[in-house]
Parts: C-alpha cells; sequence; structure tokens
C-alpha cells in the first residue's frame, strides 16, 4: 500500500474518532489503476490488478490498529495534565460548582477532574449528572469511554438514556423546524426570531455549537428591538465561549454593546464583565481588572451560565493586586462602594487586598497561599495564576523594603514565608532588572539600599532638556532660513540619477546657508 493511502486513511479514522467515537472504522477507497501502455506495462498488468484488490478491499486489522494507536499516543500527549506541587485537599467542590448553570457548570467540573488526581472521580461523576440533563450525547459518550478506568462504580454507557434522548431530539427538531417553517410562510418577523433562537438552544444543548451559532445569528438579524439583539448576542456569546472561539466573543460583544446603551445597568454590567474574560484571555490584565471593578451597579447581579457574582470579587481583586499599583488600589478597590460589595462575598481576597495595603505581609503571603489552589483549578485563569503571584510578589517586596536602608534578610524570608536562599534569589533578580534598587552583603545577608541623588538627577534632567530645546531651535530656524532663500528639497516619487557636479553645487547652496546662519 503507498504513503499517499495510508496518510487518507489515517485522516478519514481521525475524522471518524473526532466525531462520533466509533469503536469500528469503514474505510472505503476506490481503487485506482492506470491504463497499460507499451509492451512492458502489459506483463505487469496482472500485478497492478492485485493492487487495486487490495486497495478495494482497504486496510487490515493490523493497520487499523497501528493507525487508532498513532491517533491515541497524539491525544495523550495533549491530554492536560494534573498540577503537581499544590495541595487541593482543603479546596470544597461542591460549594465551588454550586453557583454555575448549564454548559459552564459542565465545563468547570471538567476542568477540574482534569487538574486535581484527588478531586478526578468526583468530578467526572458531577459531570455526569449535568451532561444527561442536556441533548450533547457526544461528550456524554467520549467522557465515559475516556475515564472509563476512573469511573469504576459506573455500569458504563447509559443505552436507555442515549436511545430516548435521540428519540426526543428527533421529535423536538421536527416541532421546531415546523414552527420555523410555518413562521416564515406567514411573515411572522417575531416568529421567525423565537424559530431561530429555539433551534440555537437546541443544537447548543446537543453540543453542535456551529449550527447553534448561525442560528443565533439568523435570530438577531430577525428583530430590531434592542433588548432580543442583547438577548441573542448573549447566547451566541455563551456558546462562543464554550468553544473557545474568540473572534466571535468579540463580534456579538460589540454588536451587544451598541445596542445596550439604554437598557438596564446589570444588563451593562454583564457584557463589562464578559469583556473582562476576553481580555483575560489576551492578557490584558491590568484591562480586565477595570472591567471587572466597574461593571458592579447599586445592585449585585451574576449570569450564572457564564459567571457569578463571586466571580467579579475574585477575578476584580486578584487582577488589581497584580496590575494596580498602590494609589490605584485604593482608589479603585479600597475606596470602590459597589466594589465593595462583591468583595464582601469573597472574605479571602479581601483580606489580602487589606494586608497588603496595610503592610502586613505574613498575613497577606499566608491567605495568598490559600486561595492558591481555586484559581488554579479556574478554568479562565489557571495559566496565568504564576505568572501573576511572581508579579504580586515583586511588588510586596519593593514595597517592603521601600522604607528602610539596610534590611536584615532573613527576617525578610521569615515575612515572606520562604527560605534565606530563595529570598535572596527573589531580590537578585529584581536587582538585575533593575525593579530594586540595592546591593546585596552575601556574607552577612544583609540589603543595602542605595539611594540617588536626586540634586544630580535634576541637575542632569535640566542639561539634557536644554541641549533638546537647544537642538529643536535651531532646526527650526534652519527651516526657517531655507524658506526665506526659496529652497525646498523633496523627495521624488521615482529615483532620479543626478550628476556629480548638480549634486555638488547643491551641497553647497546648503553649506553656505549654514555658514551664514551660524
Amino acid at each position: 500500500m503507498s504513503n499517499e493511502n495510508k496518510i487518507e486513511i489515517e485522516k478519514e479514522i481521525e475524522i471518524e474518532m473526532e466525531k462520533e467515537n466509533e469503536k469500528t472504522i469503514e474505510i472505503e477507497k476506490e481503487g485506482s489503476g492506470e491504463e497499460s501502455k507499451g509492451e512492458e506495462e502489459n506483463e505487469k498488468k496482472t500485478e497492478k490488478e492485485k493492487e487495486g484488490e487490495e486497495k478495494k478491499k482497504g486496510p487490515t486489522k493490523e493497520q487499523l490498529e497501528q493507525i487508532k494507536k498513532k491517533v491515541q499516543e497524539r491525544e495523550a500527549a495533549n491530554e492536560p495534565k494534573f498540577i503537581k506541587g499544590v495541595d487541593f485537599s482543603s479546596f470544597d467542590i461542591e460549594d465551588y460548582i454550586e453557583g454555575y448553570q448549564g454548559h459552564t457548570r459542565m465545563d468547570r467540573l471538567l476542568f477540574i477532574a482534569q487538574r486535581s488526581e484527588i478531586h478526578q472521580q468526583k468530578a467526572l461523576k458531577m459531570f455526569i449528572e449535568e451532561v444527561k440533563k442536556t441533548r450533547n450525547i457526544q461528550k456524554y459518550r467520549k467522557i465515559v469511554e475516556k475515564y472509563s478506568d476512573v469511573l469504576q462504580d459506573e455500569k458504563g454507557l447509559d443505552q436507555k438514556w442515549i436511545d430516548k434522548t435521540l428519540k426526543d431530539s428527533a421529535s423536538t427538531y421536527d416541532v421546531l423546524e415546523t414552527n420555523l417553517k410555518k413562521a416564515k410562510e406567514n411573515v411572522n418577523q417575531e416568529g421567525i426570531r423565537d424559530g431561530n433562537l429555539q433551534l440555537g438552544h437546541f443544537y447548543f444543548g446537543k453540543g453542535d455549537l456551529k449550527s447553534a451559532l448561525k442560528y443565533y445569528s439568523r435570530a438577531k438579524e430577525s428583530t430590531n428591538d434592542p433588548v432580543e439583539i442583547v438577548n441573542c448576542c448573549l447566547s451566541a456569546i455563551k456558546t462562543a465561549m464554550e468553544g473557545k472561539s474568540y473572534s466571535h466573543i468579540s463580534s456579538y460583544l460589540n454588536a451587544a454593546q451598541k445596542k445596550s446603551e439604554d437598557l438596564e445597568l446589570e444588563t451593562n454590567g454583564i457584557l463589562r464583565t464578559i469583556n473582562g474574560f476576553l481580555s483575560i484571555t489576551s492578557r490584558e490584565f491590568k484591562t480586565a481588572a477595570h472591567q471587572f471593578i466597574n461593571a458592579p451597579g447599586k445592585k449585585v447581579f451574576e449570569y450564572p451560565e457564564i459567571f457569578t457574582s463571586l466571580d467579579i470579587g475574585i477575578y476584580g481583586g486578584f487582577l488589581s493586586l497584580a496590575t494596580f499599583n498602590r494609589s490605584e488600589l485604593k482608589r479603585n478597590i479600597l475606596d470602590n462602594e459597589y466594589f465593595k460589595n462583591y468583595l464582601e462575598l469573597v472574605p479571602e481576597m479581601r483580606d489580602i487586598i487589606y494586608n497588603f495595603y496595610e503592610s502586613k505581609y505574613a498575613d497577606f503571603v499566608e491567605g495568598l497561599e490559600k486561595i492558591k489552589p481555586q484559581l488554579l483549578l479556574d478554568q479562565y485563569l489557571s495559566s496565568h495564576v504564576e505568572r501573576l503571584y511572581t508579579r504580586i510578589r515583586e511588588k510586596a517586596i519593593i514595597q517592603y523594603f521601600s522604607p528602610y536602608l539596610t534590611l536584615d534578610m532573613k527576617k525578610m524570608a521569615k515575612d515572606f514565608g520562604t527560605t534565606l536562599e530563595l529570598i535572596e534569589i527573589e531580590l537578585s533578580n529584581l536587582i538585575a532588572e533593575d525593579k530594586l534598587a540595592g546591593k546585596i552583603d552575601q556574607k552577612n545577608k544583609i540589603l543595602y539600599g542605595t539611594r540617588i541623588n536626586k540634586r544630580s538627577q535634576t541637575f542632569q534632567e535640566v542639561l539634557s532638556f536644554g541641549k533638546d530645546y537647544r537642538r529643536k531651535t535651531r532646526a527650526l530656524l534652519l527651516r526657517a532660513n531655507l524658506i526665506q532663500n526659496k529652497m525646498t528639497v523633496k523627495r521624488p516619487r521615482k529615483k532620479v540619477m543626478m550628476g556629480g557636479e548638480n549634486m555638488n553645487f547643491m551641497n553647497m547652496q546648503l553649506l553656505n546657508l549654514m555658514r551664514g546662519f551660524n
């Protein structure tokens, strides 16, 4: 069998495994033979016919097994890994997941199962309970088969539920399609919008995100009512977030925000919060922090199909701590009466921010470590936690040292809950990156601050300003002198070759002008 045939067979098998995860795969390939030309081809005719018959039969079982094994190895390489070195025993999965609904609830449970080994079995069982409330047979089958060794207490696939769901889905689709057809025949715009919206919900429940987005888009185009347009956009945003299609999220978010100016403050708050999630994915953490802390109104709100009110407090507080300076933290967080309502729902984050601002570093570091497991199991923050934690620690170290000229590094290590060796490494990195002005006495383990001579610094800044001002003034006077003598230099559209005499003449004219100016 040729290499081209093997590649085509492998592609077909991968597509079938991704769509239905079928246990048996039938691959049909048409054998192709070339017409014989010449005496040599006639002699090999029988051999080519045999090869054609082999191609028609398809790959052998051994070849199929090898291809399946390669696909499984590729999937295993991309499989999310458990987070090591973190104690997740204090994490309460039931309390954490309580406020979420729908697909977001399932996604968060599955994320926890893929990241925390001690919570995997419980998270998967809760996921199966949730997925059975939907029509998503494909996802149910995929997870049950994939984690069959973890779900030992389960009896395997619930075929009765699958058959019942397939039957209900077929009848529901017929009803929805009939209703939409009647609305189109009667030119009922409201009925057309509702029909498209319901079909979007139907496909979203099945896990067919592409079809769901298509019907949500049609529903949005079928109405001019701002409230209905925003509702259609929110449904499309949920679908796009499920599929991690960030371009669609941005597009529908912009469309919703254009129509939300005259709507309730809660709707605008929901859109700002979703914008915050989008900013996190693009690593615009400070922008995301502003979106979360400016989303709240006078009344506490949430959108449980995407986020809870606790999320606003956690995301807003944590990102602000990582990106705001001390004055911004006080103005935007501590003095923000509306955001305080959400921060009070998460007392751990509230205490961390207050301890940081009041320079209670031991309590601050302890609280930060306690909340870390929850942040690592959050599907939006998990990949950014270590980077943001490093940034927060750097800010805390710089703030800790700012009042001192000399500092005992042993005391500093104790306050930050780390070893002397690790705090020395952190300080060395900060000094090397010019984030901290100081020197380390490695023998006595003392950090010495280097103070900048402000008088000398001011004098140098004035000299630099004077030189810059002189250069700009000379340039302006030279330009005025050129204009007065009716000389202009224009960039030619095409490259023009000039003789040496002409070029020398122009250079001499410019030189004479400059000498006269001087």
